[in-house]
């Protein structure tokens, strides 16, 4: 059974390796429009060939779109018009509606799973890789009525062999969630990283010596790759505009709270934020 990767970056080249590592599919090929990607998931055994996408598709019996979320929305409904009868395609971006949407009345939508494994770091490439990056994360499965049960069986043992949680949600309620709760925290990340860069951006050597495990775990998401979160955002905008007009008013709430020296109620903002820990603790 071929498995066709398009898209080599960290999330199709962690699924590559957790699929070997479970020796799941006998011949794995792969694309990408990056060259140095693609020749460094040659190397580091991700795939065995490096073919052109038309070639990859009439091929594969399973085929992993991984590539940025304006990319699959793009080409998903010609891929779907030049498979195999009885392949399965099912993709990883981090927007779901747009991408269900575009081939909600294509014939062969029944064979695309529309996922969205939550696994994400802020590297990127093959290099970082691993086949372990999906262990005991949640993956989203979206839509999934409207996917071929056989289908859907194959996309349900793929993640369950690396041990993932599966939700089963709409795309668009997928993308409501989503903009809370991944894609606000990269714009909050980017926000405070752009306004310590622009007060402190002669001091540099200062803010490195004092800066502590809070700044640093806070600004970990801005040096994610911004190829991919443009598209990202750009896709699930409307969500994240009142994702992100509700977090400025909290902000507003608070800097009100210190002008008018309502400490009270700073300790209360304080408290009440406390009980995230009922989330996901």
């Amino acid at each position: 059974m071929n498995i066709g990767i398009i898209g080599l970056g960290l999330i199709g080249g962690s699924i590559g390796l957790g699929l070997r590592h479970s020796n799941f599919g006998d011949r794995f090929i792969g694309t990408d429009t990056n060259d140095h990607n693609a020749n460094y998931a040659l190397r580091l055994g991700i795939v065995d060939e490096i073919i052109p996408l038309n070639d990859l598709v009439m091929q594969s019996s399973i085929i992993i779109l991984s590539i940025p979320v304006d990319g699959i929305e793009k080409i998903l409904p010609n891929i779907l018009n030049n498979i195999k009868e009885d392949a399965v395609i099912f993709d990883t971006g981090s927007t779901k509606y747009d991408i269900c949407h575009k081939v909600s009345s294509h014939p062969k939508r029944s064979r695309f799973v529309a996922t969205h494994p939550i696994a994400g770091v802020e590297d990127s490439g093959p290099i970082s890789a691993r086949h372990d990056l999906f262990y005991r994360k949640n993956c989203i499965i979206c839509d999934s009525g409207l996917s071929d049960p056989e289908a859907m069986s194959v996309v349900m043992k793929i993640y369950s062999m690396m041990e993932m949680h599966l939700i089963y949600i709409t795309s668009k309620e997928h993308d409501f969630y989503i903009s809370y709760i991944s894609h606000l925290p990269h714009v909050i990340s980017f926000s405070l990283s752009n306004t310590i860069l622009k007060i402190f951006h002669n001091q540099k050597d200062v803010i490195h010596h004092i800066m502590g495990s809070g700044f640093k775990s806070t600004t970990r998401l801005s040096k994610s790759n911004p190829e991919t979160w443009l598209p990202i955002f750009l896709s699930n905008k409307k969500n994240l505009i009142h994702a992100i007009d509700t977090n400025i008013y909290y902000l507003e709430l608070f800097r009100n709270y210190l002008l008018n020296n309502q400490f009270h109620k700073i300790h209360q903002y304080l408290k009440k934020g406390n009980d995230i820990k009922n989330v996901y603790n």
